[in-house]
C-alpha cells in the first residue's frame, strides 16, 4: 500500500517495491523535478515557446535526411 505522510515542511511519499515497476517511479520523479524547476524559473512562456521552436528547427535540420530520401544533411 502507497503511504503518503505530510509535515509542515515536507511530503514523504512510501512505495513498496512490489506495488510500482521502477520505470513508472523514475519516469514520476523526474516529472516531479521538471514541474519542480518550472515552479522556479523566471522565463516568459513565450520565451520558452521560442527557444522550443529553435531546438526542434535545429533537430529537424540535423535529422530530416533519415525521414525524407533524397535530401542531404
Amino acid at each position: 500500500m502507497i503511504a503518503v505522510e505530510t509535515s509542515e515542511l515536507d511530503i514523504h511519499v512510501r512505495i513498496p517495491r512490489g506495488e510500482v515497476r521502477g520505470e513508472a517511479v523514475d519516469a514520476f520523479l523526474d516529472w516531479l523535478k521538471l514541474e519542480s524547476i518550472a515552479e522556479r524559473s523566471r522565463m516568459a512562456e513565450s520565451d520558452a515557446d521560442t527557444i522550443a521552436d529553435e531546438v526542434k528547427a535545429g533537430w529537424w535540420h540535423a535529422n530530416r535526411h533519415r525521414f525524407i530520401t533524397g535530401i542531404g544533411s
